[in-house]
């Protein structure tokens, strides 16, 4: 309010001035002096401007905290659809990467970088479930995902894609480098102390599918291929890592 007082008091100001000065102007014009008419000039303005003036002010000011809170609602609003959107993305379990989120990931990266996929399966899940429940299930799924999470780079990504399998992005093409850090995966997968609360030990491992280079050819494609080394890793024994090169394929 004392903003618009302010404001009125500053136009009251002016419209005095410039009423005396138009007057005084038409006066001296017309050879004129006359006192009564420099007092109109100063009355009319502080009757008609201030009622106005505070009017006009008073609107602006709603105007104004009105647009205020449309921006802060609008901003409200954005953070709330970015969390809704990040939320949809996510595997409501373990927090990583869905599916669908996922595979568009890939996609929107793998002709920008050099990129290569991985299909991890966690070993016998089903007699895991079946033997300590689905309650310890899932904690093994997420000890899972946790210990691959640690394997990887800041360019990497991981997602969940299913029941219990993993994908996993690499920001590389390089096979051997490829390779190493599927057995990295491996490894600290075998390494995890997983109990139940009965102190029972669970074993836990994974086998590891994977292609290198992904630049070429669809995600379906790819896919697949990993999927393949994946489930041969599987019939040779599991937890194990089977890895092919797209590269020496393209070449």
């Amino acid at each position: 309010m004392s903003r618009i007082l302010f404001k009125c008091a500053m136009v009251m100001v002016v419209s005095v001035m410039c009423s005396l000065l138009i007057t005084g102007a038409i006066m001296t014009a017309n050879d004129m002096h006359d006192a009564r008419g420099y007092m109109i000039a100063t009355i009319c303005p502080l009757v008609i401007s201030p009622a106005i003036s505070f009017i006009v002010f008073r609107q602006s000011e709603k105007l104004r905290l009105t647009l205020e809170k449309l921006h802060q609602v609008m901003q409200e609003l954005e953070i709330t659809n970015a969390k809704l959107f990040e939320k949809s993305s996510r595997d409501s379990m373990t927090g990583l990467l869905n599916r669908e989120a996922f595979f568009n990931h890939i996609e929107d990266v793998r002709t920008q970088r050099a990129s290569s996929l991985l299909i991890i399966d966690a070993d016998h899940f089903k007699k895991i479930n079946d033997v300590h429940g689905h309650y310890n299930g899932d904690g093994a799924l997420m000890a899972i995902a946790q210990s691959i999470a640690g394997c990887l780079g800041k360019e990497d990504s991981i997602g969940r894609i299913g029941g219990e399998e993993f994908a996993v992005f690499l920001a590389m093409d390089d096979e051997d480098k490829v390779k190493s850090i599927a057995e990295n995966i491996r490894a600290a997968v075998n390494r995890i102390e997983f109990r139940t609360p009965e102190n029972e030990r669970v074993a836990l491992s994974v086998s590891i599918g994977g292609i290198v280079g992904l630049a070429n050819g669809t995600i379906a494609d790819h896919f697949q291929i990993a999927d393949r080394r994946l489930y041969e890793a599987k019939r040779n024994g599991r937890n194990r890592v089977v890895i092919e090169s797209n590269m020496k394929n393209a070449a």
